[in-house]
């Protein structure tokens, strides 16, 4: 019997470069109709950005008699890379998960990475596979299961979950799609922008020179109210340069994402959350706290370690927008 395998149409897309050195950004702008295969050709990564719906539940499913303990909405950023066509599904790679929910009133960070997939014979299906970390918790396996489709590609509408849905479990619902182009707004880090470690505040140790630090990264709205515009940071790549270390790859790197928020109900504030790793330690969490200031065109704000005790590592951050599409020259203070 002959096999008909229903391969997703093919999307048209547009390159979407924010002038972040070493990454391009595709976002999918429209489907064309064709009935299509994706191929491994197309490998293009593209920035989704979680959609209203999106949340985090925790508590009782199925045939337990305990309530939902926890029910919070889920905002942020995530990227799907196209990882080829398998005969029946055409495969992602699912990275830099860059999402934060509020747990008992404190915000907390999610990030990760999976696989998704979507076609299948005869009825259009998808599988949404992650491998999370929730705060500080262990890294855990979400997965959706073979389900059918509920959006139109590329938009993606999905649970996931560790048990499945059964009795107590922890649940998130991923409703995403790509960010369109004129909401990705790409920023350098200029003048004063600075790394030091070191002792602060009244602990007997030394304070670390203070290294200058260069770099880009991008805003990615996620919601605006009364009081508040919140913005995803994505694709933080800076490079703190030290003249004290020798070669031609002086210094070190510092990578990662998080949240900025602004406004306030008198005077402007704001907050910068980002999850960094720097050269090779394990992911730290930075915060600013509230503080003064605030705004998309200008950035000036200092992030430190999380609950570090006298020993710390801060990061003043100044940086401005960059422009989009302008074509020019590599140079020294752009991150590799």
């Amino acid at each position: 019997m002959r096999r008909f395998v229903r391969a997703v149409p093919r999307p048209e897309a547009r390159l979407r470069n924010v002038l972040l050195p070493a990454v391009v950004i595709a976002v999918l702008l429209a489907a064309t109709g064709v009935a299509a295969a994706q191929t491994a050709t197309d490998t293009l990564p593209v920035l989704y950005r979680l959609d209203k719906g999106s949340n985090y539940e925790q508590g009782c499913f199925g045939p337990c008699a305990c309530p939902v303990l926890i029910n919070a909405e889920a905002v942020g950023t995530l990227v799907l890379t196209p990882a080829g066509f398998d005969g029946l599904y055409n495969t992602f790679k699912v990275t830099d998960i860059n999402w934060i929910v509020s747990i008992n009133g404190t915000d907390t960070f999610v990030t990760g990475s999976g696989t998704y997939k979507v076609g299948g014979e005869v009825a259009l299906q998808q599988e949404l596979t992650l491998d999370l970390k929730v705060g500080d918790n262990a890294v855990q396996r979400f997965d959706s299961g073979v389900v059918g489709v509920r959006a139109p590609y590329p938009a993606i509408d999905v649970t996931v979950s560790i048990n499945g849905m059964t009795c107590f479990d922890t649940v998130f619902h991923v409703a995403t799609s790509p960010v369109p182009i004129d909401q990705i707004i790409p920023y350098r880090l200029v003048a004063g922008s600075s790394f030091q470690r070191g002792c602060f505040s009244a602990c007997d140790c030394a304070i670390g020179p203070e290294l200058p630090m260069t770099g880009n990264f991008a805003l990615v709205p996620l919601s605006a109210g009364p009081l508040w515009t919140k913005f995803a940071v994505v694709n933080a790549r800076w490079r703190v340069q030290d003249s004290t270390a020798t070669g031609s790859s002086a210094g070190f790197p510092v990578r990662g994402a998080g949240m900025y928020l602004y406004g306030g109900e008198f005077a402007v504030q704001q907050q910068m959350n980002l999850i960094l790793k720097v050269d090779k330690e394990a992911p730290a969490h930075f915060d600013s706290g509230l503080v003064v200031g605030g705004g998309t065109q200008r950035i000036d704000i200092k992030v430190s370690v999380v609950g570090a005790v006298c020993v710390d590592t801060v990061l003043e951050i100044h940086a401005e927008p960059r422009t989009l599409f302008r074509q020019s020259p590599r140079t020294d203070g752009d991150a590799p």
